[in-house]
């Protein structure tokens, strides 16, 4: 009869119960457990029965005293300890004296993280994060990625060493010049150590996306970049190795990219009140330099060693950094006579080139040109011109009155002594919005005076500078085909923004004069509205649902790729500079000051630890009163589900708590006190639960043999916002010495914050009843 699958392994199992009943196994001795290949085993000359690794001969015998000895040690050795309280005895944190300290470091705050154990310069530019380090940028890109999750975005990472080719395909390669490490390998195959990511995740993204169904895409990477840079300085603030966040975003049109934009331009506004405070930090208005697109953003910290310019209102919000501020016109400083101008000529060096235009920008001579807002202008004008920007169609600057004549010096006046000129039989005039008070034949004049000294050779030009300023010459006889005798000779003249805006300018927000003023400040974040920059250089995109009509390109943001069946993505990217928010913290949390010893004093929300608590020495039972006290305060943490700052404050002062809003807690009665005493006593757990279940990991102690004065110096220089000293008081009397920050003492740091601690003299019994 065939047994079934269930009764067939029933009968197996009888049988092999059977056959082990039958045999006598002797078991392995301890000896003989976790023995590497090779290793001898121990023997004693004396009887088995008294050796250490004897072993009992029948299975049913019992094991002898030093056969249960061995056992509990190879379980003593094998069980895990407890993490907590963790013993700064068992870390890695070097801290060092103040002379130990190269005398040259750029800046205070440099040299507070070599002291306090954070971090050690591996080469120029390059930095090896310490524990304390590390621990404070895990809690700084926790954050970030907590709101990134949260606009649905999906972390993911891509490799920092990339192939070239298609940096290559989009130009970056070549744009980015000097700053741009790249490698070969043995195959001679080219590779460039990524600064950033877009071409990489625009062909990951295309490859994986093929229909419009699939959109949005946002994924989001947190990663080491590099840039080679000429003069690494100023600590972590400029580098050649850093930590980044970078953010990459894919949309159908125009109208879902500029909405995703806002929605992660919100996550930044949490983000960075979280890290530095609601007025720790502006968003400003930025130019989108190499990165390109059409909308851009920076995120400052006010700091004086930032090499970054922000001109911000006094009476608004208005805030721009100085390559993008905008100001309006000052009546104070409004040129009206020509040479009160400043002009500059912009054309084409193609000499066998005719019929072009010539354009002309005027600016106050009073004010500094923005190089940034002329660029953008001129490659305006390039675009508009459908040149192709290269070789002799390039728009370059040819003449400057403020400098010598770049044309000339290239002019062959032998060959073609009529000059520069005749090559140009238009001209087109944008002037600065300052100049709008000028009448027209000052405008005139000063082109006029202009062009003729560009017209003219450079030995020469001094002579014509003064036959300018008497000559009958206008522009109808400079441009016949533009200007005939019977038309007014004034060109046409477009107004456009071309200066610097300056300290005490107008604000173009809320048009308050004298209320612009200017900070310096370091650059944490960026945000790009990319367009099809990427999308279109290499030919990626997507499948529409439905074909647009008259490919809407302008109305709708939609753009199609070459083979007219596909839309280009529209891109956004969004970067934060972690390692730059870990020195730009370091600037604003260091104290100083004569009442105050060197160190940091870091936010809640970044501080590397919360506590510490520290003893004088391991006498008269200090150190286990410590161990006690930390496991009582993670305890209480956890039962009233608060942070370790808040749980220490009920402890020492439980009407403290109802100053914040919230609830007195009674923390004195016998029972409850019972209670976290039984808890940090024998049945004590590892296991972190609920929301203050973070505290564990918030509390150190400080065991070290050393003085408890070193100690308290290096917990101002770690930064702990609560500090427990069990010293020779509690020894005398019982009593712990508490010292805690001012409770509103967070995100707004620095010297008078540095020295308002509060010092608690606490009986031990507001922490647990002793058994």
């Amino acid at each position: 009869m065939a047994l079934d699958g269930n009764a067939l392994m029933a009968a197996r199992r009888k049988a092999a119960a059977a056959a082990a009943a039958t045999r006598q196994v002797r078991p392995l001795p301890a000896s003989a457990l976790f023995r590497p290949r090779g290793m001898r085993c121990l023997s004693s000359s004396s009887s088995s029965s008294s050796s250490a690794f004897s072993v009992p001969a029948h299975p049913g015998s019992s094991p002898t005293p030093s056969t249960a000895t061995a056992t509990a040690a190879v379980a003593t050795a094998t069980a895990r300890p407890s993490r907590y309280p963790l013993r700064l005895s068992s870390q890695f944190v070097p801290t060092l004296r103040a002379e130990s300290v190269a005398p040259d470091v750029d800046l205070a705050s440099l040299s507070l993280l070599l002291r306090g154990g954070y971090i050690r310069q591996s080469s120029s530019g390059v930095y090896t994060l310490l524990p304390n380090g590390l621990r404070m940028v895990s809690k700084i890109e926790a954050v970030i990625r907590d709101e990134m999750l949260a606009i649905g975005a999906s972390h993911l990472a891509m490799p920092t060493l990339l192939s070239s080719a298609l940096w290559r395909k989009t130009g970056r390669f070549q744009i980015m010049g000097s700053e741009l490490y790249k490698v070969k390998d043995r195959k001679d195959a080219e590779f460039v150590l990524a600064p950033t990511h877009e071409e990489e995740v625009t062909r990951l993204v295309a490859n994986e996306v093929e229909s419009e169904a699939a959109l949005p895409v946002r994924v989001f990477q947190i990663t080491r970049k590099h840039r080679d840079e000429p003069r690494p300085r100023m600590g972590l603030l400029r580098t050649r190795e850093f930590l980044m966040k970078d953010l990459y975003t894919f949309d159908a049109d125009l109208a879902s990219a500029s909405a995703t934009y806002d929605a992660v331009r919100g996550a930044y506004t949490r983000i960075f009140d979280r890290i530095f405070g609601a007025r720790g930090w502006k968003s400003a208005e930025a130019d989108t330099g190499a990165i390109g697109g059409s909308r851009s953003h920076e995120y400052h910290i006010e700091d004086g060693a930032g090499e970054d310019t922000l001109l911000s209102c006094r009476r608004c919000s208005y805030v721009a950094n100085s390559e993008k501020a905008a100001s309006l016109p000052s009546p104070a400083r409004m040129p009206s006579l020509a040479h009160e101008v400043r002009v500059l000529l912009f054309g084409t060096r193609a000499v066998e080139a005719h019929s072009q235009v010539l354009v002309a920008m005027l600016v106050s001579a009073s004010r500094q040109l923005n190089e940034v807002k002329l660029a953008k202008h001129v490659a305006a004008l390039q675009k508009q011109r459908g040149d192709g920007g290269d070789g002799g169609d390039r728009l370059e600057l040819l003449y400057d009155s403020q400098r010598e004549a770049t044309a000339t010096t290239t002019w062959d006046w032998k060959e073609r002594p009529e000059g520069p000129l005749v090559r140009f039989d238009k001209i087109e005039v944008l002037s600065d919005f300052e100049c709008v008070g000028m009448e027209p034949d000052q405008v005139q004049e000063a082109l006029v005076s202009s062009l003729l000294s560009f017209a003219s050779p450079a030995s020469s030009s001094s002579n014509n500078d003064e036959a300018g300023s008497t000559t009958t010459a206008d522009l109808s006889a400079l441009f016949p085909h533009q200007f005939p005798p019977a038309q007014p000779t004034a060109p046409p003249t477009i107004m456009v923004d071309l200066r610097v805006a300056e300290e005490g300018d107008t604000c173009p927000s809320c048009r308050h004069p004298d209320t612009l003023r200017t900070t310096k400040a370091i650059e944490v974040g960026h945000t790009f509205l990319l367009g099809t920059k990427y999308s279109q250089a290499l030919q990626v995109g997507f499948t529409p649902k439905s074909t647009p009509p008259n490919n809407d390109a302008a109305g709708g943001g939609v753009e199609l790729l070459k083979d007219g069946r596909r839309r280009a993505f529209q891109m956004g990217c969004y970067g934060i500079g972690v390692s730059r928010i870990f020195g730009a913290l370091a600037q604003r949390a260091k104290a100083s000051g004569k009442r105050t010893r060197a160190g940091f004093v870091w936010p809640r929300s970044v501080c590397p630890y919360t506590a510490a608590v520290l003893i004088s020495d391991k006498k008269g039972g200090k150190e286990e009163m410590a161990v006690r006290l930390c496991r009582a305060v993670i305890s209480r943490a956890r039962e009233w589900d608060v942070d370790v700052e808040e749980t220490v404050r009920r402890l020492v002062d439980p009407a403290s708590s109802s100053s914040s809003g919230e609830a007195t807690t009674q923390v004195d009665t016998a029972s409850s006190w019972s209670s976290t005493a039984a808890r940090s006593e024998g049945r004590w757990s590892d296991d972190v639960e609920g929301a203050g279940g973070d505290a564990a990991e918030e509390i150190v102690l400080d065991d070290r043999p050393s003085t408890l004065g070193s100690k308290m110096a290096d917990a101002d220089l770690v930064g702990y916002r609560v500090r427990i000293v069990v010293g020779q008081h509690w020894v005398r009397t019982r009593q712990v010495e508490v010292q805690l920050l001012p409770r509103d003492c967070d995100h707004d740091l620095g010297e008078e914050e540095a020295k308002g601690w509060t010092t608690f003299k606490v009986d031990e019994e507001r922490f647990f009843r002793l058994p």
